[in-house]
């Protein structure tokens, strides 16, 4: 099945039909390149599409992002603005729920809020502060690191290491600025539950918090999907060549060592440029010196009407944490560590839910590793600019998760903005 009206030959291939390959393709189709976009399964979408199971249909991963404007920028770049195909909304922000069980709701997008709401908790209002040095943070992080194509531990010079406090981990920054072990865990507990170390993860990558409190958290109105949706309908648009059911495998170079082939299950494409967007390294290249993150697993459930009203994002800072979010439906996903029943865990801080549940999947994290990757562990500061981007023969690029510059969303987003820079538009 395809999308789109084939070419005489593709100049650019892109592997993988995941937001990471439908954001490259569409970014180059409009720079008047022409794009094939090859997806092993039978639908684009990827990790925007839900989890279909039993009766229910659940999000594998929180159905918002920060930083709506790399979004706005994809559709704007690429055709008519998001606006006229997309509607984003503002969330409330997140609940977080402690072993003692008080309950923090933590708004995002103004800095009042937080302090307001913070202040009502703890009395007084050390979070703010903090929060406000880490713009000169995100402000290195985004001029030498997150919008360009990185080229090496170069990319961030001895004054950038040394403003970023480069080789201070989160965990010491965390216990150095705050008592409270609630304000600890508020930064600390994402990162375990995502599968990182704190003790090698570098302190600036809580500069995530500063991003969410400036820009706040958006949803896209009718989910994730409608976002896979509208960029399907992009790329049509864009005169894509879409093979579906089409498993790459590898790239071959030419003259030069240019990159040159495509190798998939049914033979070979001739390229001038590959964007790699697949989460499977490609054959023959080596793969990084990096340990893949192993994703919480996730318990899908879906809770009867009476159940009790919850907001739709929750973390639960238990020992370990746990974090759950729905769509607006009454099918709920939770992430953990499979330390014990993530619903035993929910009821100690207060939150029972074991006699809502009408449906229940539990998904391994070797299940979730099997539909894709996860990205790349911390492992020092390094990790910033070590991360995959132009792995090997010239012309080929990654993008996505695997991929600079990490593997949320917005990130993903950015780099395939990087890539159609850098490539450029073809001349008329």
């Amino acid at each position: 099945m395809s999308y789109g009206y084939p070419s005489a030959m593709a100049r650019v291939v892109v592997v993988g039909g995941g937001f990471a390959g439908m954001a490259a393709a569409a970014r180059l189709a409009k720079l008047r390149h022409e794009v094939t976009l090859l997806e092993q399964g039978e639908e684009l979408g990827g990790r925007l599409r839900d989890i279909v199971l039993g009766t229910g249909r659940w999000p594998v991963c929180p159905d918002t992002m920060t930083m709506p404007g790399v979004v706005r920028d994809l559709f704007r770049k690429s055709g008519r603005p998001l606006d006229a195909v997309l509607e984003l909304e503002i969330t409330t922000g997140r609940r977080h729920v402690f072993d003692d069980r008080t309950v923090l709701d933590l708004p995002m997008g103004r800095r009042s809020d937080q302090h307001d709401a913070i202040r009502d908790l703890l009395g007084s209002d050390p979070w703010s502060p903090w929060l406000d040095t880490m713009s000169e943070t995100w402000e290195v992080l985004r001029r030498r690191t997150v919008h360009r194509l990185p080229t090496g531990a170069g990319d961030l010079s001895r004054d950038d290491r040394a403003l970023l406090r480069a080789r201070r981990s989160l965990r010491r920054e965390v216990r150095s600025r705050f008592k409270d072990d609630r304000l600890r865990a508020l930064v600390l507990d994402p990162v375990r539950l995502a599968g990182d170390d704190d003790r090698v993860t570098p302190a600036f990558t809580a500069v995530d918090h500063y991003l969410e409190r400036t820009f706040g958290r958006w949803r896209v109105v009718g989910g994730m999907p409608a976002l896979a949706d509208a960029l399907t309908r992009r790329l049509v648009e864009r005169k894509v060549t879409t093979r579906l059911g089409e498993r790459a495998t590898g790239v071959e170079t030419g003259p030069g060592g240019t990159v040159a082939r495509v190798v998939t299950d049914g033979g070979t494409l001739e390229t001038d440029h590959v964007v790699w967007a697949a989460g499977r390294w490609p054959q023959p290249l080596a793969a990084p010196r990096l340990l893949p993150r192993i994703p919480a697993a996730r318990t899908l459930v879906r809770l009867g009407p009476d159940a009790p009203g919850m907001p739709r994002d929750v973390m639960a800072h238990t020992d370990p944490p746990l974090h759950l979010w729905s769509d607006g439906s009454d099918c709920w996903t939770i992430a953990h560590h499979n330390a014990e029943d993530p619903l035993v865990a929910l009821a100690r801080v207060g939150l029972d839910l074991r006699e809502h549940v009408e449906e229940r999947h539990d998904l391994s994290p070797s299940d979730l590793v099997r539909a894709g990757h996860w990205g790349w562990q911390w492992r020092g500061w390094r990790s910033q600019v070590d991360r995959p981007s132009r792995p090997g023969p010239e012309g080929l690029f990654m993008v996505g998760a695997h991929a600079h510059p990490g593997s949320s969303l917005e990130l993903v987003g950015l780099a395939a903005e990087a890539v159609a820079e850098h490539l450029g538009p073809v001349p008329r």
